[in-house]
């Protein structure tokens, strides 16, 4: 006779099926969010590797610290790195054409990210701070701050690299909460 009593013994032949099937279910989903997420996280970054051979070869920088995405009319991946001179630059480079029209800018001569993240703070203390990321705009070069200001609005903001000033400033403000 089986002893019912042992720590193997769940219940009846369907609780035991029913468990299983959850737990097969559960192990599935899990499997299944981790590709995804990897798969998302690979298709943020594509075109990094191409891009960085490419400035590398033309030239443009002698290494390459970080890539980065910015998307406005048209998509580029920023560049930061350094040139054969060891000058830090910021190299605009388009993903759309065979010709690439690059867009270089030494940081030398640029308001630095920690100093536009500080004037920021000065005109705006209540509000939360979301990123800080090099952008280009009619072929100009802007600093583009994400931040949620003090009237729970998502805020796009602006700022000129060379000397700080705003050039444009959305503001989207939130209809579900």
């Amino acid at each position: 006779m089986k002893n019912k009593r042992s720590l193997l013994y769940i219940g009846p032949k369907w609780i035991r099926w029913t468990l299983s099937i959850l737990f097969l279910l559960t192990v599935a989903c899990g499997v299944y969010f981790i590709y995804l997420y990897n798969d998302l996280l690979e298709s943020k970054t594509a075109g990094y590797e191409e891009t960085k051979q490419q400035l590398l070869k033309a030239e443009t920088l002698a290494e390459i610290d970080k890539i980065e995405t910015f998307h406005g009319k048209e998509a580029y991946h920023v560049a930061y790195g350094k040139d054969k001179n060891e000058q830090s630059k910021l190299v605009f480079y388009p993903l759309k054409g065979k010709q690439k029209q690059l867009i270089t800018v030494n940081q030398a001569d640029i308001v630095s990210k920690s100093e536009m993240k500080e004037q920021w703070k000065q005109e705006c203390n209540q509000c939360e701070f979301i990123r800080i990321s090099p952008a280009l705009l009619d072929g100009k070069e802007f600093w583009e701050l994400t931040y949620i200001d003090d009237s729970n609005r998502y805020v796009f903001d602006y700022l000129d690299m060379h000397n700080g000033s705003r050039y444009e400033q959305m503001r989207f403000k939130s209809m579900f909460k």
